[in-house]
């Protein structure tokens, strides 16, 4: 019960976070204007840059299989099919439900356990959350007319995003190792304190999942790249197609917001925060604030229609039912 009033508090918070940011967003928004520019809009554009986005989405699965640590291969049918699901799940369910359906889908399909799904999970979104910090900060190099403090900012995180990178892949890489340099650290430390750092460490480095074979750990970066690049291409076409002065730079710093974006609790696909910080990314180098909402809308939309049509093909694909799949307690993903 306590764990279901939790879930219907987030949900709560998510909704009022999702109206909030689309006041600010498009506050002092021409919305006649912002349409008339939708309206001429180049289609053929607009439609490479929605086939190229959905299709790289193929990418990141495969990119999770190599999160998952087992020596078991998995299908790529199954992996790509339930990142599918996963992501039409969330443009309709709310609270990110859609991580725990694509951790159950392919955990009933695949027979692993829970516990090794979901671990692989989280490492992967955090790795995408310092993929994006990284990103961010090499936009800025091609976009010098940026403020200074978003320029310093973005310096600060790329610095502390590296140390993480390489700080996750030393204490998974050399487990042992690191918890004796942290026990030496918590020396200095009164017993209990110690005790307590000690579970904190452990329950973290444990949820961390990931292969750790050398062609594993290539096939993330490699994945990582090609499934950005795309998405970055695509980026780039949709700001072309509403006559923005496109540059690889910009749709960095764009797919860079975007995610920071989707990582805000919400409602649904993320509706309020995502327009936020792309009109306010957009905004930042210039672009009038109409002309980046009607992009800003229009970009949202490529990114949650072709995946609930995509999702619910997939669906069908692997035969799973998804209000099922929605109502799974975690203690029965398998």
């Amino acid at each position: 019960m306590k764990k279901q009033y939790k879930k219907i508090i987030s949900i709560i918070i998510g909704i009022i976070i999702s109206i909030v940011s689309l006041y600010f967003a498009f506050r002092g928004i021409d919305l006649k204007e912002s349409l008339k520019i939708i309206k001429e809009v180049n289609i053929k554009y607009v439609t490479i840059a929605v086939i190229i986005s959905n299709v790289v989405i193929a990418l990141r699965a495969l990119r999770w299989g190599c999160f998952i640590p087992i020596e078991k291969k998995i299908k790529k049918s199954n992996l790509i099919a339930s990142v599918y699901i996963g992501y039409m799940a969330n443009n309709i369910f709310p609270a990110k439900l859609g991580e725990v359906i694509r951790a159950y889908v392919l955990g009933a399909k695949e027979n692993i356990s829970k516990t090794t799904v979901i671990a692989s999970v989280v490492t992967e979104r955090l790795f995408d959350l310092i993929t994006g910090v990284i990103m961010l900060a090499l936009s800025i190099i091609f976009i010098p007319s940026l403020p200074i403090t978003v320029i310093y900012g973005a310096l600060a995180l790329f610095a502390i995003s590296v140390i993480a990178v390489l700080g996750l892949m030393f204490i998974t890489m050399k487990r042992e190792l690191a918890f004796a340099i942290l026990n030496k650290i918590l020396s200095i430390l009164p017993e209990k304190i110690k005790i307590k750092i000690n579970e904190i460490a452990h329950k973290f480095i444990d949820g961390i999942g990931f292969k750790k074979d050398k062609k594993s750990i290539f096939l993330i970066f490699f994945y990582t790249i090609t499934y950005w690049s795309g998405q970055s291409l695509a980026c780039f076409i949709m700001l072309k197609a509403f006559n923005i002065e496109a540059t690889m730079g910009l749709s960095l710093f764009v797919i860079a917001a975007s995610g920071f974006g989707f990582a805000i609790p919400s409602a649904p696909a993320g509706v309020g925060p995502f327009e936020w910080v792309i009109i306010f990314a957009l905004t930042l180098v210039g672009i009038n604030k109409t002309l980046a909402a009607s992009f800003a809308i229009v970009y949202h939309m490529m990114g949650v229609f072709p995946i609930i049509i995509i999702g619910i093909i997939a669906t069908l694909f692997l035969g799973v039912n998804l209000k099922s799949a929605a109502q799974q307690p975690d203690e029965n993903i398998k």
